[in-house]
């Protein structure tokens, strides 16, 4: 089947102040010699089926590591961004995975088919993004599967579940599977099309679903997930 080029889009933000983030330069702190940033970009690189990158940024730091890369495309933040008042819904408009930062970089490029991820997942592998694309070609652009719009990364947690509805009555153990799955945002695969189709949303009416590994789900988001993050980075060699 066919397989088109994938263009890569991420966000870095030199004052990282997304809802959840304790450090406020997450994205271009120093890990393992490199920013943070860097990091990610280098392996948006070596995936064999992107052949673009576009990268929006207001770090003069990104500008003078790929300012020159024929392969990447550096790009400023939409109108407003990171101003006015910071209602939720604001906030969330205005993380780097969000909808609206997606929809300004691709008025920005050409292309049908992206790939929008973040830059503080240190441990997701080149090995996991090309078998994420690899899927999204077998499943979301494969005719035979034509109820899958996009592909989302996801999360597992498992857990022990107990159900508390009749609390303070005795609270039993559920019958459900003692899992949960969630949306992680470290990735998402989508069409132009079908992002316009849905009002502007990458996460499509039905997409196909990638479970990344749990290592490489690590994010960096706060002090303490910035020292586990490390840790594991140092030994890698321990979760082969």
């Amino acid at each position: 089947m066919n397989k088109p080029a994938i263009t890569a889009l991420i966000t870095v933000q030199e004052n990282n102040t997304s809802v959840n983030s304790s450090l406020l330069d997450s994205h271009v702190k120093d890990f393992g010699g490199k920013p943070m940033f860097q990091l990610m970009i280098d392996k948006l690189l070596a995936v064999k089926n992107i052949n673009k990158i576009v990268i929006t940024t207001d770090s003069e730091k990104v500008k003078k590591i790929y300012g020159t890369n024929n392969k990447i495309s550096i790009i400023g933040f939409p109108t407003s961004a990171l101003s006015g008042e910071y209602s939720t819904e604001r906030i969330l408009e205005e993380m780097p995975t969000s909808d609206r930062f997606t929809a300004h970089a691709i008025a920005k490029t050409d292309g049908e088919h992206f790939m929008q991820t973040q830059c503080i997942n240190p441990l997701l592998s080149v090995q996991t993004i090309e078998n994420a694309i690899e899927q999204y070609y077998n499943y979301v652009l494969n005719e035979e599967y034509q109820q899958f719009d996009s592909l989302m990364s996801l999360g597992r947690i498992e857990k022990r579940l107990y159900d508390n509805s009749n609390y303070p009555k005795p609270i039993t153990l559920r019958n459900d599977p003692h899992f949960v799955i969630f949306e992680d945002t470290i990735f998402n695969i989508f069409k132009r099309t079908s992002f316009s189709q849905n009002k502007n949303r990458k996460q499509g009416k039905n997409p196909m679903f990638f479970e990344v590994p749990e290592i490489e789900n690590m994010a960096v988001d706060s002090p303490a997930s910035f020292k586990l993050a490390k840790l594991a980075y140092d030994n890698q060699n321990l979760f082969g």
